[in-house]
């Protein structure tokens, strides 16, 4: 899915990176999951996370049109974050993580 970012030449990613103003780096490597590293002000950065994955939804919606199937599935992406500041994500008694799961419509799987 990475080469959906990506695109032919680059293309993609290049035009997220001046669109956001945020810096995208993708991790090398065959494996199957690719790391993709956003830096920036919070602005830029979470302009880039959604132009990312606004894209993944776009790919699945352009796979589903000879598909059957009548709802598309969620769009899911993977933030990884330093241990030492997972606590700060979590909350109290794991207030914070709740907040967002509720105000945001958010998955998180820790």
């Amino acid at each position: 899915e990475v080469g959906s970012i990506i695109g032919k030449k680059g293309e993609t990613v290049k035009k997220m990176r001046e669109e956001s103003g945020a810096r995208i780096n993708i991790s090398e490597g065959n494996c199957p999951e690719r790391i993709v590293t956003i830096t920036g002000p919070t602005d830029t950065i979470f302009k880039a996370f959604a132009m990312i994955a606004y894209k993944f939804e776009e790919d699945i919606i352009n796979s589903m049109s000879n598909s059957p199937a009548t709802s598309k599935p969620p769009v899911t992406l993977r933030l990884v974050v330093p241990a030492s500041q997972c606590g700060s994500l979590i909350g109290k008694g794991g207030s914070k993580i709740k907040e967002m799961r509720e105000v945001n419509k958010l998955k998180f799987i820790w």
